[in-house]
């Protein structure tokens, strides 16, 4: 994929690994490499699960770097414009993970902050380490200026806006215990705990009928926004593709036949 981001293969399972800089700041170059990762696993049959994870120990990802942004002339007349620009572009790569149609679990083993949240909650599971030090926050008040990669949307979808804005607003840092409480992440495990959580939760995922999972998770994706009327039109089509596929005749013959189904994602 590139030097900022690897791809790791185990069967069904893909791991996209982090390692930018050695705290994975968030950037134009690691977001685009994340983006092409990510679309090329989600074309590809073989992957049925994606875990995102950091290859250093104590960060997934600290946020972003903020030198792209102190670098635009705030005098110049089009300064507005250009930082607009550059938001565009990175919540395009945002959103290209949470439209990924293979579920996405990350694997937070650090912090997890500013941009760093926004990651992980462009993913459909968010499993944390509870090591007493690691935290996840939207903390860009603290420095002035708001998220721009979709934290003041996707956070308040997530947990609602009572306990979002609080949280935005004072640049709360959760420990996993606390984030789990409010349901910002799905788990907090213990340090020596968090691989057989991901791993289990990964494999559980593998086995199951990925492609009614991606036709679920497009029909929310594209239908949460929507009128109701309009959002059932796409469970509709949705529940169609799902039910003539090969997993829907599996997962049928083997629930008369009393059987455990071996989906195959398609």
């Amino acid at each position: 994929m590139g030097d900022l981001v690897e791809v790791r293969r185990d069967g069904a399972v893909a791991r996209v690994v982090m390692q930018r800089g050695g705290n994975n700041a968030i950037a134009a170059d690691l977001m685009g490499q994340l983006r092409g990762a990510f679309d090329e696993l989600g074309a590809d049959d073989e992957c049925r699960v994606i875990v995102l994870q950091s290859a250093y120990e104590r960060y997934f990802s600290v946020g972003a770097d903020l030198g792209s942004v102190g670098g635009v002339d705030r005098h110049a007349p089009d300064a507005e414009d250009q930082i607009v620009d550059m938001i565009r572009k990175m919540g395009a790569e945002f959103t290209s993970i949470q439209l990924c149609p293979k579920p996405v679990i990350a694997r937070i083993n650090g912090h997890a902050l500013g941009g760093g949240c926004e990651l992980t909650l462009c993913c459909d599971y968010r499993v944390m380490v509870e090591d007493g030090r690691s935290r996840i926050g939207q903390t860009e008040a603290a420095l002035g200026i708001i998220p721009g990669a979709g934290g003041t949307q996707r956070l308040v979808r997530l947990i609602g806006r009572a306990a979002a804005l609080p949280l935005l607003y004072e640049a709360r840092r959760l420990s996993g215990e606390e984030a789990r409480q409010i349901g910002l992440v799905d788990r907090a495990v213990p340090p020596e705990e968090l691989d057989r959580s991901v791993d289990e939760l990964a494999g559980r995922l593998a086995g199951a009928a990925t492609f009614a999972i991606a036709m679920i998770k497009d029909a929310v994706n594209r239908g949460q926004d929507l009128p109701l009327s309009e959002a059932l039109e796409i469970e509709a089509h949705n529940f169609a593709r799902a039910a003539l596929s090969e997993d829907a005749v599996m997962g049928i013959m083997s629930f008369f036949q009393k059987q455990e189904p071996q989906f195959k994602g398609r």
